[in-house]
């Protein structure tokens, strides 16, 4: 992951696409992440990744890794992560993963954030990608 907060703020690609294998299902897919951003509902600071696809097959499983990091001018750290299988429809709908998961650790102090996540197809060789956030100043209420 290559996230560099704190002074040089820097922040990778939004998007990344991913075409299938020869030999396995047809699809193709991409993931984008928004904001990180004060959520009422789960009470926490979170980012959402969408995974949407396109192909042969109706479904396909997608697999995220997300890590929300946050830095209050020191170095870098952790405030939460997810790992979440779904099943992703493959007509262009948009599947939603959440950083921290529903249930998941809550993230209740303000600082900068930045959304990272990589998600993959299980059972096939397909890399969906990584999107990656930019870096907000988020307040908690």
């Amino acid at each position: 992951m290559s996230l560099i907060m704190a002074g040089g703020l820097t922040t990778g690609p939004a998007m990344a696409d991913s075409l299938h294998a020869a030999d396995g299902p047809k699809f193709v897919c991409k993931a984008s992440a928004d904001r990180p951003h004060w959520s009422k509902g789960a009470k926490s600071v979170i980012y959402k990744t969408r995974v949407e696809c396109a192909g042969s097959v109706p479904t396909i499983k997608a697999h995220c890794k997300g890590h929300l990091m946050y830095s209050t001018g020191e170095a870098p750290s952790t405030a939460a992560t997810s790992s979440e299988t779904r099943s992703v429809k493959t007509d262009g709908t948009k599947t939603t993963f959440y950083t921290p998961e529903a249930g998941g650790k809550k993230v209740n102090w303000s600082g900068n954030f930045q959304g990272s996540t990589h998600c993959t197809s299980p059972g096939t060789t397909v890399e969906i990608g990584d999107a990656t956030t930019p870096v907000v100043k988020v307040k908690v209420p």
